[in-house]
């Protein structure tokens, strides 16, 4: 891959492939961004601006492909989410049963998987 140094404090370099339409550009302190579908004459206008930041956020921060690490970072997210969730209706499912609260006790349920009825106690008539 070939960097082309900018101008700026924040873009360090930048790489373009013609052929695929894909940029790189290299950060300050930070990983490199992909972003892909960029015409040519956008990544020649960056290269010799004189504010290739500006230019960059008004023309190719909105297409901007996060970099690997983000992305596997959000999956790790949503898989510890839904291990909470699991944990909290699991949690929330055997506190109902200790309370009387579910219709159906988790007890109820056998092996087959048929639902037995839950006892019902027949309603009282108090005479007036």
């Amino acid at each position: 891959m070939n960097w082309v140094p900018l101008n700026s404090k924040q873009i360090r370099a930048v790489s373009y492939d013609p052929e695929t339409q894909v940029l790189h550009a290299k950060f300050a302190g930070r990983s490199s961004v992909r972003h892909v579908g960029v015409p040519p004459h956008i990544y020649d206008n960056l290269v010799e601006t004189s504010d290739p930041e500006f230019y960059y956020k008004y023309y190719l921060e909105p297409s901007r492909i996060e970099s690997g690490w983000q992305k596997a970072n959000l999956s790790s997210h949503a898989v510890k989410l839904l291990i909470i969730l699991i944990g909290v209706l699991a949690i929330t499912a055997t506190a109902l049963e200790e309370n009387g609260e579910l219709p159906i006790h988790l007890s109820e349920i056998t092996e087959t998987g048929a639902i037995s009825p839950a006892p019902t106690a027949s309603p009282t008539v108090s005479p007036h």
